[in-house]
């Protein structure tokens, strides 16, 4: 093995990779809306697309006229293979906070949190009679809509004789009930914790509340506006009906809870019709998630985790192409490049509003740069240059195993992330980042 070689794969390796910083930098400099990323994004993803195509699998497709269709077969399963391992470590990272390293799985963290709370909050309001007697599938539509709060400790939510307009489902944190007897004197008649709900009856109308609801800790609730349920009534004939004969009918114990079939049934349909809608997420939700979870211990490691967990693949490859016969690929590196580039870009604006630093920033795309070098490297010494067909199997099947966890993590993340954002010139942009490879391929 070459020192020559090795020096070789190493700067390819850096080349590749030093988009990684650059992007990073320019990124927080200049702030770019996320529209412009999105449409770099998509040109790089493009371009990265032709390298994988031409560079890895076409090869396969070339060694197996001399030694068969085994090698299409490795390189199949160890792209396979490489698609579900990128997803396994993926999600394991994601989970303990690498999701920050972009907006586009930051919002689908977001989105399977609030499914989850969704979920917790029907379960609960099934047990309420009131809502028992409305149709599941209206009253699953204002789910998906209520807003979050957090109130104090001590910090009173509404009081007695109060007008209510407004559900609340809790969080977390606990919720005093007081009520005020004839006396004046008010006592503690309920303290409800995660996963209650409370002023239900506000759902019905406007009416006076008959208990003062203070926060015990700091305490974070989801809401229904009486206003949103208005807009449910206006676009269900059914809703409607049933709305009208409990504001007529309506009781105290009305809003006792009871668990039955009947309410297991009212779950079940309720669920069945929130797996239908879609979860809205605002920006300002996504940064709030963002800041809270950078507070989380090991959220920057599992980042920087996550950012080197999409750079190892491509390392590799460079190493191994660095030692094959036909030499590195320029096609291969730019593609790399461009695709480097939006991704630290977007990436790095987000990291600043989630409270990270700008040196800390730096940092970690400047030591994944240095990383994908000895990356490229280490791909030369475990895979030096060899003609026999079994090493030709070999190389395949890891070839094959790199370019199925790449091709995976730019249809997960690079991809819906510039479609999200970019709009229709999106799948243009991809095109010329494709053609922009191949033009690089053929001069």
């Amino acid at each position: 093995m070459s020192i020559e070689l090795l020096r070789s794969a190493f700067f390819w390796g850096l080349i590749s990779a030093v988009s990684l910083p650059l992007g990073a930098l320019l990124g927080l400099l200049t702030r770019p809306p996320r529209k412009v990323t999105s449409v770099l994004m998509a040109f790089g993803a493009g371009a990265l697309l032709f390298a994988l195509t031409i560079e890895l699998f076409s090869e396969s497709l070339h060694l197996s006229r001399e030694s068969g269709n085994s090698i299409i077969y490795i390189t199949i399963a160890g792209a396979l293979a490489g698609g579900l391992l990128f997803d396994l470590l993926n999600q394991l990272l994601n989970n303990r906070g690498a999701f920050l390293r972009k907006f586009v799985t930051t919002r689908k963290h977001l989105v399977r949190m609030k499914r989850k709370m969704a979920r917790a909050l029907v379960n609960e309001l099934s047990r309420v009679r009131l809502l028992q007697s409305l149709p599941p599938d209206d009253i699953a539509t204002l789910i998906p809509n209520m807003k979050r709060e957090t109130f104090d400790a001590g910090e009173v939510i509404f009081r007695q004789d109060d007008l209510g307009s407004t559900l609340y489902f809790i969080v977390s944190g606990e919720i005093e009930i007081l009520r005020r007897d004839e006396s004046g004197d008010e006592k503690t008649v309920a303290v409800l914790s995660d996963n209650d709900t409370f002023g239900e009856m506000a759902l019905l109308g406007s009416s006076p509340r008959n208990a003062t609801a203070r926060a015990k800790t700091r305490t974070n609730v989801l809401k229904a506006l009486h206003s949103d349920f208005e807009t449910a009534l206006a676009q269900s004939d059914a809703l409607r009906e049933s709305a009208l004969v409990l504001f007529h009918q309506r009781a105290e114990n009305l809003s006792q809870k009871a668990k039955d079939y009947s309410a297991e049934e009212w779950e079940s349909r309720c669920l069945k019709r929130l797996q239908r809608l879609s979860i809205p997420v605002s920006e300002q939700e996504i940064n709030e998630e963002s800041q809270k979870a950078m507070l989380g211990k090991g959220a920057a490691m599992a980042i920087w985790l996550g950012i080197l967990l999409d750079g190892i693949p491509e390392s590799l490859i460079i190493g191994i192409l660095s030692a094959s016969v036909t030499g590195i690929s320029l096609a291969f590196i730019t593609g790399v490049f461009l695709a480097n580039l939006p991704e630290a870009m977007s990436s790095a604006v987000g990291m600043k509003k989630s409270g990270m630093s700008f040196s800390t920033i730096l940092l970690m795309w400047g030591s994944l740069c240095l990383i994908t070098g000895a990356g490229a490297g280490i791909g030369v010494l475990l895979f030096p240059p060899s003609t026999g067909k079994s090493s030709y199997m070999l190389l395949s099947g890891i070839e094959g195993l790199a370019a199925g966890a790449m091709l995976t993590m730019i249809a997960e993340t690079m991809l819906p992330e510039a479609f999200e954002q970019g709009g229709a010139i999106v799948g243009f942009s991809t095109l010329l980042g494709f053609l922009t490879a191949l033009l690089v391929k053929v001069f």
